[in-house]
């Protein structure tokens, strides 16, 4: 059994209050709940939960690509590029491009060795 399962940790962290007090400011200066979480070693919704107790708004999601750039990695995914390879040349993260693609209606390959 994988003891990193896909969303909790196999031991649960609590912060203290100085590091809570710095999460919240490196949020504010910026980073990402997803960093904030890899940084303290916590899920990114415990992040989310010491952001809303302490009142503090989440950023919106800027969309990280526009129509026609979707469509030119799409072009280049049908062309057989894998995900990994079309996110790098357009900057974003796989997830990121997968989401657009599939928002366009464009079916997404499973991974290589992966069966669906």
């Amino acid at each position: 059994m994988d003891l990193w399962g896909r969303l909790s940790n196999p031991v649960q962290r609590g912060l203290s209050p100085a590091e809570i007090e710095a999460l919240i400011g490196r949020y504010r200066e910026g980073a990402s709940i997803d960093a904030l979480a890899h940084r303290y070693q916590v899920h990114r919704t415990t992040v989310i939960r010491h952001l809303e107790r302490a009142g503090i708004a989440r950023r919106r999601v800027v969309r990280k690509m526009t129509d026609e750039s979707v469509a030119e990695a799409g072009l280049r995914y049908r062309e057989g590029a894998s995900l990994a390879v079309v996110a790098s040349e357009f900057g974003v993260h796989q997830r990121t491009l997968a989401r657009e693609l599939r928002q366009a209606g464009a079916p997404i390959r499973p991974r290589r060795g992966w069966r669906r």
